[in-house]
Protein backbone atom coordinates (compact mmCIF):
# COMPACT_ATOMS: atom_id res chain seq x y z
CA UNK A 1 0.00 0.00 0.00
CA UNK A 2 1.75 3.29 -1.11
CA UNK A 3 1.78 6.11 1.88
CA UNK A 4 -0.51 8.56 -0.23
CA UNK A 5 -3.24 5.51 0.42
CA UNK A 6 -2.26 4.70 3.87
CA UNK A 7 -2.69 8.25 4.86
CA UNK A 8 -6.33 8.66 3.51
CA UNK A 9 -7.18 5.70 5.35
CA UNK A 10 -5.90 6.84 7.98
CA UNK A 11 -7.45 10.11 7.71
CA UNK A 12 -10.66 9.14 6.62
CA UNK A 13 -12.60 11.41 8.47
CA UNK A 14 -10.93 14.05 8.16
CA UNK A 15 -12.93 16.33 5.64
CA UNK A 16 -16.58 15.62 6.14
CA UNK A 17 -18.83 16.80 3.26
CA UNK A 18 -21.26 19.37 4.98
CA UNK A 19 -24.73 17.95 3.26
CA UNK A 20 -22.73 13.88 3.47
CA UNK A 21 -21.51 12.65 5.98
CA UNK A 22 -20.78 9.39 3.87
CA UNK A 23 -18.63 11.41 1.77
CA UNK A 24 -15.20 12.81 2.71
CA UNK A 25 -12.29 14.32 0.72
CA UNK A 26 -10.39 11.41 1.95
CA UNK A 27 -13.22 8.60 0.40
CA UNK A 28 -13.45 10.92 -2.90
CA UNK A 29 -9.42 10.68 -3.37
CA UNK A 30 -9.25 6.92 -2.43
CA UNK A 31 -12.38 6.32 -5.31
CA UNK A 32 -9.92 8.04 -7.73
CA UNK A 33 -6.84 5.73 -7.00
CA UNK A 34 -8.58 2.57 -7.76
CA UNK A 35 -8.43 -0.95 -6.90
CA UNK A 36 -4.94 -0.62 -4.46
CA UNK A 37 -7.47 1.58 -2.58
CA UNK A 38 -10.44 -0.57 -2.04
CA UNK A 39 -8.18 -3.55 -0.82
CA UNK A 40 -6.50 -1.18 1.96
CA UNK A 41 -10.11 0.13 3.39
CA UNK A 42 -11.27 -3.42 3.53
CA UNK A 43 -10.56 -3.54 7.03
CA UNK A 44 -12.68 -0.79 7.92
CA UNK A 45 -15.23 -2.50 6.64
CA UNK A 46 -15.11 -4.51 9.88
CA UNK A 47 -14.63 -1.44 12.23
CA UNK A 48 -16.66 -1.07 15.65
CA UNK A 49 -17.00 2.78 14.26
CA UNK A 50 -20.59 2.86 12.27
CA UNK A 51 -19.22 6.00 9.98
CA UNK A 52 -15.90 4.33 9.40
CA UNK A 53 -17.50 1.27 8.05
CA UNK A 54 -20.32 3.67 5.83
CA UNK A 55 -17.00 5.52 4.23
CA UNK A 56 -15.20 2.27 3.49
CA UNK A 57 -18.41 1.13 1.92
CA UNK A 58 -18.53 4.57 0.08
CA UNK A 59 -14.93 3.77 -1.45
CA UNK A 60 -15.71 0.12 -2.54
CA UNK A 61 -18.90 1.34 -4.34
CA UNK A 62 -16.61 3.98 -5.90
CA UNK A 63 -14.54 1.26 -7.06
CA UNK A 64 -16.30 -1.08 -8.12
CA UNK A 65 -18.56 1.02 -10.55
CA UNK A 66 -15.31 2.17 -11.97
CA UNK A 67 -14.22 -0.97 -12.53
CA UNK A 68 -16.89 -2.19 -13.44
CA UNK A 69 -18.09 0.13 -16.26
CA UNK A 70 -14.34 -0.02 -17.44
CA UNK A 71 -13.18 -3.50 -17.48
CA UNK A 72 -16.36 -5.23 -17.23
CA UNK A 73 -19.35 -3.63 -18.94
CA UNK A 74 -21.35 -5.46 -16.47
CA UNK A 75 -24.45 -5.27 -13.68
CA UNK A 76 -23.32 -3.20 -10.74
CA UNK A 77 -26.24 -3.86 -8.84
CA UNK A 78 -25.96 -7.89 -9.78
CA UNK A 79 -21.74 -7.50 -8.23
CA UNK A 80 -22.63 -5.81 -5.14
CA UNK A 81 -25.49 -8.63 -4.38
CA UNK A 82 -22.87 -11.37 -5.46
CA UNK A 83 -20.11 -10.03 -2.99
CA UNK A 84 -22.68 -10.26 -0.26
CA UNK A 85 -24.89 -7.50 0.01
CA UNK A 86 -22.36 -5.18 2.24
CA UNK A 87 -24.12 -2.90 4.31
CA UNK A 88 -22.19 -1.26 7.14
CA UNK A 89 -25.28 -1.78 8.87
CA UNK A 90 -25.29 -5.51 8.67
CA UNK A 91 -24.39 -7.98 11.35
CA UNK A 92 -21.13 -8.88 11.55
CA UNK A 93 -21.22 -12.26 10.62
CA UNK A 94 -22.69 -10.99 7.47
CA UNK A 95 -20.02 -8.16 6.64
CA UNK A 96 -17.36 -10.81 7.23
CA UNK A 97 -18.53 -12.77 4.64
CA UNK A 98 -19.33 -9.84 2.03
CA UNK A 99 -15.59 -8.69 3.06
CA UNK A 100 -13.90 -12.02 1.99
CA UNK A 101 -15.61 -12.18 -1.60
CA UNK A 102 -14.72 -8.73 -1.99
CA UNK A 103 -11.47 -9.47 -1.30
CA UNK A 104 -11.31 -12.50 -4.04
CA UNK A 105 -13.16 -10.27 -6.56
CA UNK A 106 -10.35 -7.49 -5.95
CA UNK A 107 -7.57 -10.22 -6.40
CA UNK A 108 -9.41 -11.44 -9.18
CA UNK A 109 -9.76 -7.54 -10.39
CA UNK A 110 -6.01 -6.82 -10.15
CA UNK A 111 -4.98 -10.10 -12.17
CA UNK A 112 -7.42 -9.03 -15.36
CA UNK A 113 -5.87 -5.08 -14.95
CA UNK A 114 -2.64 -6.59 -15.24
CA UNK A 115 -2.89 -8.74 -18.00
Amino acid sequence: MSDEIASLVEHIHRSPEPLHADFTAEVRALVRLGLPAARAVLPLLMSPDELARLRAQRVLEGVSRHVLADTWGGDWALLWHDNGDYHWRDAAEKRQAAVDRWLAWLDQAVARASD
